[in-house]
């Protein structure tokens, strides 16, 4: 007797505990659906996004865009949560719509970039940025992903340009000294290689990192191979003036 109680009872329990998780999961739901609050869904959206719970996150956000279909941060959204689901085209027409409402919009342009580069129109993406650029100048990152676009398409002079407008603005923005080693080892500007691998590997003892100071010289090695020189003669072209 004593056992079928203690049966009766677990059972009781376990149903107890379905309802509870039963009941949690609709409350959220319900939260959502109530909301007339394009803010809050979106918040909402974003929670969904933060697990995985990629098809909830949009269903909550196409709520948002029905009760405000000019609520352009929703459309950005739902291109974030379907670059990050690795559906880039449907990610490409969320952030068109994002920019129909809205051509200014500065996260909608750099997001449908972003995504025309993942899918290799460096053309298009480098058209968004370049727009990006003109509604938020002299951001060196923006100008960074222009230059490194321009490099993907083998524009390299293009690509040189801007990545010394980036130097410009910031000169000791390491990433774009690296890059321009590249960009000048295959225009076969030697000298100018030859500066950026110097000022790159100072910059990385400068800041601490090893990894710069590694990958700077690497590119010497590579330099002194192409170049055909020896260590003495790289030391000399490798002392200021340059040009």
């Amino acid at each position: 007797m004593t056992a079928k109680i203690a049966i009766v009872f677990l059972y009781i329990f376990m149903m107890l505990m379905a309802c509870d998780s039963t009941i949690e999961t609709t409350e959220d739901a319900q939260t959502a659906a109530l909301s007339k609050d394009p803010k809050v869904l979106l918040e909402n959206s974003k929670e969904k996004q933060r697990i995985g719970a990629y098809d909830e996150a949009i269903e909550i956000l196409n709520m948002a865009v029905k009760i405000d279909p000019k609520f352009v941060p929703a459309y950005n959204q739902i291109g974030l949560i379907l670059f990050e689901a690795d559906k880039k085209n449907e990610s490409v027409e969320a952030f068109k719509n994002a920019i129909a409402i809205d051509p200014k919009n500065l996260n909608s342009r750099l997001g449908l970039g972003k995504t025309y580069s993942m899918i290799t129109r460096n053309d298009l993406a480098v058209e968004q940025y370049l727009i990006a650029a003109d509604l938020k100048k002299n951001d060196p990152e923006i100008l960074f992903k222009i230059a490194l676009e321009y490099w993907y398409h083998q524009n390299l002079e293009k690509s040189k340009e801007y990545y010394n407008k980036v130097l410009e603005i910031d000169s000791s923005h390491t990433q774009a000294h690296l890059n321009l080693i590249s960009v000048y080892e295959s225009l076969e500007e030697w000298k100018k290689a030859i500066r950026e691998i110097e000022i790159s590997r100072q910059l990385g003892k400068e800041k601490k990192d090893s990894l710069v100071v590694s990958i700077a010289e690497r590119k010497k090695k590579f330099i002194l191979g192409r170049m055909n020189l020896t260590e003495e003669e790289y030391q000399r072209k490798s002392q200021p003036p340059f040009d």
